[in-house]
């Protein structure tokens, strides 16, 4: 196996593994409303997302920086903006006539922040 295959092998497990608690902490602060299709792209984008700091160093320190790390982080951020838009497509066609409640940031969440 070469390097390349190496470096997109490896940061698709990161990303895989890491996708999952951030797309189950995203949809617990926000809830999904366009159903599965909805779900997917919401997971994909995140995935794609994950995978574009993994996919810059591991690229770049195995194989090179402008052979293959920038590169492949480039197609992994593009690949996150068309899923995330897609989900975004997908939610707004899905929250239409729903009274969605928006949560504020009040004063008692600023005193409770810590920042």
């Amino acid at each position: 196996m070469d390097r390349s295959t190496l470096v997109i092998v490896i940061v698709l497990i990161i990303s895989i593994i890491g996708s999952f608690p951030a797309s189950a902490l995203s949809q617990k602060k926000q809830k999904i409303f366009g159903g599965t299709l909805g779900h997917l792209f919401h997971h994909l984008g995140v995935l794609a997302y994950i995978g574009v700091a993994p996919a810059a160093l591991l690229g770049t320190f195995l194989v090179g920086p402008l052979r293959f790390g920038i590169p492949l982080a480039l197609t992994f951020l593009a690949g996150a903006f068309v899923m995330l838009m897609g989900y975004g497509f997908i939610e707004r066609s899905a929250r239409v006539g729903i009274d969605v409640d928006e949560q504020l940031w009040t004063q008692e969440d600023a005193k409770t922040s810590g920042l």
